[in-house]
């Protein structure tokens, strides 16, 4: 069964909600912190799975208690063209992207859901400055001691797919 892992490395929420042109904690948020400071509060991210539903011909997400069988998530709440509009991933927008790695380059982006975003060149915030979805460790780096953001990684931008269709979210 086709799967992959989707998130959003920082929450439309709290502390972090907003437009990184109009609130400098989001930039943070993508960053794990400040020099000074890591992790905590920072860490405003979650991950889950999506599954390829062939039936369906349509990507299905996964993320609840093994004793329940609904869609119905904390993150999403009723799932009907988007997630509820008061949810997290309801309320995903600009520098608030939920995103699924993959191998796969610019193409048929029907198959994956949202267009692909070479990481190390496209993904940027509202103010322009260069991310990485890799919250969690921004820092890290390949053997050859290049950051992974630079070295090929790819993601598909699958924010329009959860982002509450009920209402309109600012971008």
């Amino acid at each position: 069964v086709p799967a992959r892992e989707v998130g959003s490395p920082c929450w439309n929420t709290g502390i972090f909600a907003g437009l990184a042109t109009q609130n400098p904690n989001v930039s943070q948020c993508w960053h794990g912190g400040t020099r000074e400071v890591s992790g905590g509060q920072y860490l405003n991210n979650h991950n889950w799975v999506e599954y390829w539903d062939n039936v369906q011909q349509t990507w299905r997400f996964l993320d609840v208690a093994t004793s329940s069988s609904s869609e119905d998530t904390w993150f999403c709440k009723k799932y009907q063209q988007g997630c509820d509009c008061s949810s997290n991933a309801g309320s995903a927008m600009q520098d608030h992207d939920i995103l699924a790695p993959t191998w796969s380059v610019s193409g048929d982006e029907s198959i994956h859901g949202g267009p692909i975003v070479d990481v190390g060149s496209s993904l940027r915030l509202s103010t322009g400055e260069a991310v990485s979805p890799l919250v969690w460790s921004p820092h890290l780096t390949s053997p050859l001691g290049l950051p992974l953001k630079d070295v090929g990684l790819r993601v598909v931008n699958r924010t329009d797919f959860y982002r509450c269709h009920g209402r309109t979210l600012s971008v």
